[in-house]
């Protein structure tokens, strides 16, 4: 049974950066260029000189070119505007995902974040959910046990042993 394949790219290109010219003097633009034998030293400065591939998209009615930076401690890829992803980070301690202006990430102990609008959401490695916003505080330990909610003005918790909600003193409130 053959599958149809959905044609997303068409061409890869490997490109070498150049941000100094041959006298040491910054270049306004990098000089780019295929090298010559598809192979590409990664430099420890990137401000200097860069490795990148080239996707071309293969819909010529909604081109959406990726560019894949290759640094040696990490990978990024960018996408031209439009629908879907837009930056993917990918490091060592985990990977990072912009999709529509929303950043989420996900790292190696296996916790989430969730970043949109000043707003963050977290989930723990132990399932603990904690959501930060400009209003409030909110927290759901990983077993289910523990709520917690904080404002500026008020505080209220349940915990396995009872309730608790009460005005906080205004003494004690801090502006993060």
């Amino acid at each position: 049974m053959k599958k149809n394949i959905h044609r997303v790219w068409r061409a890869a290109q490997l490109y070498i950066g150049f941000h100094r010219d041959p006298s040491g003097r910054k270049r306004d633009t990098a000089k780019v260029w295929p090298p010559k034998n598809a192979n590409a030293t990664l430099h420890s400065d990137p401000e200097e000189q860069e490795a990148f591939v080239v996707l071309k998209a293969a819909d010529p009615k909604d081109p959406r070119d990726v560019q894949i930076k290759l640094r040696p401690d990490h990978i990024v890829l960018r996408r031209d505007p439009g629908a879907g992803w837009e930056g993917i980070v990918i490091e060592e301690t985990g990977l990072s995902v912009q999709v529509n202006g929303t950043w989420i990430r996900i790292r190696a102990d296996g916790s989430v974040s969730r970043e949109a609008e000043g707003d963050t959401t977290y989930l723990e490695a132990d399932g603990a959910v904690l959501k930060k916003t400009k209003f409030a505080e909110a927290m759901v330990s990983g077993d289910g046990v523990e709520l917690t909610r904080r404002t500026d003005t008020t505080i209220a918790a349940i915990r396995h042993d009872g309730v608790i909600a009460k005005n906080r003193d205004p003494g004690q409130i801090s502006k993060d």
